[in-house]
């Protein structure tokens, strides 16, 4: 690296990834089985945040398998909206603005920022959401279906599944009833409930069918996620809104974020069974508990600045390092990271991505480049597990 030149690069949060769990198997619970399908926990030892109901299997009197739905359970698309509409709300991003200074002061006012929808989870007032939804608020409200309006914290934020939870102050709101995505098949019809455009279309309801399930989409911050595919029509404003199946139940989280553009009847949904367990845990510590972190701080660069600085490539600069793991195998502040595994780290994003299917205490392999020996070398390091600091 060339003497009296330095690499200043601003510090961001911690690379964190998450592993996403899904329900568990609800085989040997037959005998619970009420109209047609039976309460579900999470596989997290946390208490869920909400209960997801589940479609049951059971033997018919020839030995064969049948399904517990019934015709009979099924509701019309009236009845589903008038079951799930009072379930879902529109958010309101307010964020300060500088205006000016007057005498010296700064004159700062707060803005309406953007506008999304959420999901009632619970009577007293946690509502479900997109991480982008509430996104640099520096408030937040919450209006119901019947307009009334409430002042909202933020419990806790997932940019890397794109979830949120939030909280009002209320009692004897009307929680929605989940229904298992997993329990979904292509062609399904689905109803998508939410405010596009903010609360001037309110309560609005589009219908359509389930188009494909676990499709792999690459969001904007360049996050990869199994998306339930559907073309009910998800606009700006339907962001943390409900996807509802036959029987009234969410089945999935509605995220213009991921929405693919250019395209006619294209939307996506993060499936419940899929956002249960980050929830929870979202409601229980503010953060996802669990989640596999490199344990550094840095910002990644590109590879003409990285040049310019003496740097053979770019990738991510450490800043600082908090894992001990990672310092015991060489990499201090100054290094620059160019691949995990086999994976170049091409963006900000690129190791946390990797590391959504790792857990903490697995081992990655780094290619790591020294600025002040001017060495490249490899080391092993072992995943922490993120605190949520």
């Amino acid at each position: 690296m060339s003497r009296g030149k330095k690499l200043a690069v601003k510090v961001v949060a911690g690379v964190l990834a998450c592993v996403l769990v899904s329900t568990g198997s609800i085989a040997g619970f037959a005998a619970l089985i009420n109209g047609g399908y039976i309460a579900v926990g999470s596989s997290d030892s946390s208490s869920p945040a909400f209960t997801i109901n589940k479609m049951v299997n059971e033997d018919d009197s020839d030995g064969s398998s049948a399904s517990q739905t019934s015709t009979t359970g099924e509701l019309s698309l009236n009845e589903i909206a008038e079951k799930v509409i009072p379930s879902v709300v529109c958010i309101q991003n307010y964020q300060k603005t500088n205006q000016g200074y007057y005498f010296g002061a700064a004159d700062e006012t707060e803005e309406d920022a953007g506008e999304g929808s959420g999901i009632i989870a619970t009577e007293d007032g946690y509502i479900i959401t997109n991480a982008h939804v509430v996104d640099g608020a520096d408030s937040l409200k919450v209006v119901l279906y019947d307009g009334s309006t409430y002042e909202a914290t933020l419990v806790g934020s997932d940019s890397v599944t794109d979830l949120a939870v939030i909280k009002i102050e209320a009692t004897n709101l009307v929680p929605a009833t989940f229904g298992s995505s997993e329990d979904l098949k292509v062609a399904d019809q689905v109803m998508a409930i939410g405010n596009p455009g903010g609360l001037q279309f309110s309560s609005s309801v589009t219908v359509g069918y389930v188009s494909a399930l676990n499709r792999t989409i690459t969001t904007e911050d360049g996050y990869t996620m199994e998306c339930i595919q559907t073309d009910a029509a998800i606009n700006p404003g339907n962001s943390g809104g409900a996807l509802v199946n036959k029987y009234g139940q969410v089945v999935g989280i509605n995220s213009s974020k991921i929405a693919a553009t250019g395209y006619e009847g294209l939307g996506f949904a993060i499936p419940i069974d899929t956002a249960q367990s980050v929830i929870s845990s979202l409601k229980e510590y503010g953060y996802v508990k669990d989640r596999a972190v490199l344990g550094i701080t840095g910002q990644y660069v590109d590879s003409m600045t990285a040049r310019f600085y003496g740097y053979p490539s770019g990738g991510m600069y450490v800043a600082s390092v908090t894992n001990p793991s990672v310092s015991q195998a060489g990499i201090t502040q100054g290094c620059m990271i160019t691949k995990i595994d086999d994976v170049t780290v091409d963006s900000q994003t690129a190791i946390t991505a990797y590391l959504t299917s790792k857990k903490a205490g697995d081992t990655v392999t780094l290619e790591v480049y020294n600025g002040l020996s001017q060495q490249t070398f490899t080391a092993e390091v072992t995943l922490a597990e993120s605190t949520g600091e």
